[in-house]
Parts: structure tokens; sequence; C-alpha cells
């Protein structure tokens, strides 16, 4: 049973922009599903076309279509599970991994969105990597190894995103003792101020000569003399419950849109206007790089493990 710290964790992680972390997360864990074989002409077996790193080509998906967080982290959830399902000694071809990711990926679109891409949409964004042919075949295979079930519960995502909620609960905990201790400062205030106002209010008697405005002041300030304390300790409760929200929306540092030198693309522009920016070669090198280290290091482990 999922806690409720975990489900208030969840609902922030899956407000926010889609971060670097996320996608290296989506990276290994592809990596994880199966093993694969080496790409040493580094061309995929059908289209010809150079094959880009996993971190390229989820890089690519996410600018192109502008995925939800919590979409794109549903593939996580998909992944688990696919990678249950396959025997043991299942071996992929270099363009696999790809393969698996992006039907992950439109499962998940068309699963929990009213609206998706439709399959010729998502070949084009694989900048013809795949054709739909291929889009299609993948996405029927990936149903009938998920034996169609497409369903994804909180605990599953809570599980598969334990290390991204962990500092958001940390923060909510942080947030509910503030609130608690500024609570009983305000009422430790409205005590003290009851019982010092009380006898004076018996004892002292309105004068005659003062005004009806200034009365009125000052039955305002007998009953509530710490009106503006009460509504700093307001201000102040009410910015630590919207801190750990506003703190996580607003964390654009690490956003995926910040690797594109045109951050501030929105979803109306045109596919060709996507199309012109390159990816950057030192990074795709590095990606290149680190994703055949990890899967060397994977498939160490799968035959340390047979």
């Amino acid at each position: 049973m999922v806690a409720s710290i975990d489900v208030k964790a969840l609902n922030i992680f899956v407000n926010q922009p889609v971060s670097q972390n996320m996608i290296h997360k989506l990276v290994v864990t592809t990596l994880q599903v199966l093993p694969c074989s080496d790409d040493k002409d580094g061309k995929t077996a059908h289209s010809g076309k150079p094959l880009p790193s996993l971190m390229t080509f989820i890089n690519k998906l996410v600018r192109y279509t502008n995925v939800y967080t919590g979409t794109l982290m549903t593939t996580l959830v998909y992944l688990d599970k696919l990678k249950h399902k396959l025997p043991k000694n299942a071996q992929g071809l270099p363009c696999t991994r790809h393969r698996i990711f992006l039907s992950c990926l439109i499962l998940a679109s068309k699963f929990h969105n009213d609206c998706s891409p439709k399959n010729v949409h998502w070949a084009k964004y694989t900048d013809g990597l795949f054709s739909l042919k291929d889009v299609n075949l993948m996405e029927r295979q990936l149903l009938y190894l998920l034996n169609w079930n497409m369903r994804v519960s909180n605990d599953e995502m809570c599980t598969q995103l334990a290390s991204f909620l962990q500092p958001i609960k940390e923060d909510l905990v942080k947030s509910s003792k503030m609130r608690k201790y500024l609570a009983k400062q305000h009422a430790a205030a409205a005590a003290s101020a009851s019982t010092s106002t009380s006898p004076r209010s018996a004892s002292v008697s309105p004068s005659p000569s003062i005004s009806r405005s200034s009365s009125t002041t000052s039955h305002l300030s007998l009953h509530n003399p710490h009106a503006t304390h009460t509504r700093q300790n307001s201000s102040v409760s009410v910015a630590s419950t919207n801190s750990v929200m506003s703190h996580y929306r607003q964390d654009s540092c690490s956003s995926i849109e910040s690797l594109s030198p045109r951050a501030s693309m929105t979803k109306s522009n045109s596919y060709n206007d996507k199309l012109s920016r390159e990816v950057d070669p030192r990074i795709e090198m590095a990606a290149r790089n680190e994703e055949q280290e990890l899967s060397r290091m994977i498939s160490q482990i799968y035959r340390q493990a047979a």
C-alpha cells in the first residue's frame, strides 16, 4: 500500500519539467532490459542510417513530442515488466533497445493520454530510423509480450521513481514540521493575548470623548492585538506549504529544454523546424561511450549470473 506522502511526492514529481537525470535513468533502465550485440559498423539493420546513442534518441523524442513527465517515466514500469517477461537467453540487435524504448513510449502515450500522436508521426520523430511498418510491428510485439496489460499503479511508479521521490518527501516532511511549529506559535500567542487582555477589558471603560472611529479601532485592537503577527504567520505558513511544489516546478536549470539552443520551443513549432537542429558531436560521442561502458558492465553481470 502506497503511503500518502508517496502519492503527494509523486504528484509533485510528475509536474516537473523533463530533466537530464530522468533521461539518464531511462537510458540505464533500457540498457538493462536485455544484452545486445555491438554496433560495429554504426549502421542500423534495415534503414542503413547511422544509429544514434540512446541518450540522443530519447532527447530527440522528448523535444519532438513535448511529452509529459508522467507519461515519459511510465516507460520505466513497462521496461521493468518487459525485462521479466523476456527469456534469460534473449539477445538483441544494436537497434533493439531503441525499438524497445520507442514502443514503450508509444504505448504509454496512447494509454495515459486522450490525444496521442499517430504511428505515422512517431515514425517521423525517429528521423527516418524506423519506418511506419517498423513502428506498427514493434507496438504489436510489445502488446503481445505484456499480455495487453498497460495499467500502471502508484505502487509501481513509486518503486521505479524512488530515487527521485526521496528528496521531495524529505522536503514535504520539513514543510509539515514548519507548519506545525507555526501553528503552535500562533496558538501560544493567541492564548497569551486573551489572558493579558481579559482583566483590562473588564476594568477599563471607554471614554465618552472618544469618537466612533477611534472606538472601533480600539475595539479591534483589544480583541486582536496580534493581528499583524497572525497575518505574517499565515503568509509564512502558505509559503511553506507551496515551497515544495514551487521549488521542483521552477527547477528549469536541469530541464531537457536547456539542452536545446532554442529552449522556448512550443508545440506550435513545425516539424521541419525541429529537424533543423543538430546534436553536438562531442555530446553524442560522450553519450555513446557511456552507453558502451554500461553495456559491457551489464554483459559481464549477465555472464556471471549464467
